[in-house]
């Protein structure tokens, strides 16, 4: 059975870290997708090498650096989650800063067994998995890439279940050297996750995973390329044209759901059409890009700058002010502040410009 442990751990380290290779290599991957995956290699290598049931002869110096660099196996974990699962807006550093913390107290309890650290590290490691997995399904709700909705449930659990799985064995010492049953249950584990993983990820179809961008479509597909859904494409270009004031993404809390029963279409056939023909990744994205460019309409207009910022955001379709000002500054780099001083400060200078000039114009006559 320790052959077969080792076999199984010898496999996945192989596997992760041939995967890491190929994946650097694929530009249609993000940097961040590369690194993040690099990371979980590498920190998985070090927890499979450092807990194996047949006691591997390492060196002391070398044993104590593979204990630190499997202890930040949690932090990488959740890095390649939000990764794939969370586009921007939506913030990612609270969980890397609770996963910093998971890992940090993992590595206190391997170094200092006896500290008192089981119970803390148990409910810190569960808490954080089991809210990586519910991640995994609340952002499903906006999710418009195809292939990656398919995958959340599978993928969520997996990744949930063993980190759950591992963290109660190994924060109670299950994992010490010579008890084979748990520790072939995390190489089996492993291996069968990474596996899968690189059988979804190698896909020629998975094209828009992690950090890539689906480029705007084109008016008319090239010759050759599959013609998008133009029909609904054109309903859907419609529901958004704001030219008499009621475009529909003005409604506070709309929902893909929501939009698809407006047009009386399947949920799924809506999703591809913004995502493959209108090129968008996210829902929620989609729907506020309108809305920031009215409110940078009327931040800009001289004639509104009485009107509150709150204002226009209830007016473009947001609830509250913290996600306008957040969806805006992820689209403009300002908060919308800045950006209608910087409006006005180029509408006066417009303004003195012509003031300066009209007296010399009158001169010459």
């Amino acid at each position: 059975m320790e052959l077969l442990d080792l076999t199984l751990r010898g496999a996945s380290i192989g596997l992760m870290l041939l995967l890491a290779g190929l994946l650097w290599q694929q530009s249609r991957i993000g940097w961040e997708g590369r690194i993040s995956f690099a990371a979980v290699a590498i920190t998985e290598t070090a927890f499979l090498l450092t807990t194996a049931a047949m006691p591997l002869a390492l060196p002391a110096a070398v044993a104590a650096n593979l204990t630190l660099v499997a202890s930040l196996s949690p932090n990488a974990v959740t890095w390649l989650i939000v990764t794939i699962f969370l586009d921007p807006p939506l913030r990612r550093w609270p969980w890397l800063v609770g996963s910093s913390i998971v890992s940090a107290l993992f590595y206190l309890h391997q170094v200092a067994p006896d500290a008192g650290l089981a119970i803390p590290c148990a409910a810190a490691g569960m808490a954080l998995y089991g809210a990586l997995f519910c991640l995994a399904l609340w952002s499903s709700r906006d999710d418009l890439v195809e292939c990656r909705c398919r995958a959340r449930p599978g993928f969520a659990a997996a990744i949930a279940g063993i980190g759950l799985l591992v963290t109660g064995l190994q924060t109670f010492g299950l994992f010490e050297p010579g008890t084979i049953a748990p520790a072939l249950i995390k190489s089996t584990s492993i291996f069968a996750v990474t596996f899968a993983f690189a059988l979804w990820i190698l896909r020629p179809d998975v094209t828009l995973w992690p950090g890539a961008q689906t480029p705007p479509a084109p008016a008319t597909p090239k010759p050759g390329t599959p013609d998008p859904d133009r029909a609904l494409i054109s309903r859907i270009e419609a529901a958004m044209d704001d030219s008499a004031g009621e475009a529909i993404w003005r409604e506070e809390g709309l929902t893909i759901g929501a939009l698809a029963a407006r047009l009386s279409v399947p949920e799924h056939r809506l999703r591809r059409a913004i995502n493959t023909g209108l090129g968008h990744r996210n829902f929620s994205s989609f729907i506020n890009r309108a809305r920031i460019d009215a409110a940078k309409a009327q931040l800009a207009d001289p004639a509104l700058c009485g009107k509150t910022v709150l204002e226009i955001a209830y007016d473009v379709g947001f609830a509250s002010l913290g996600p306008f000002n957040r969806a805006f500054r992820a689209e403009t780099e300002q908060s919308p502040t800045e950006y209608r001083r910087s409006a006005c400060d180029d509408v006066e200078a417009d303004l003195t410009d012509s003031e300066n000039i009209t007296p010399i114009r009158a001169n010459l006559h």
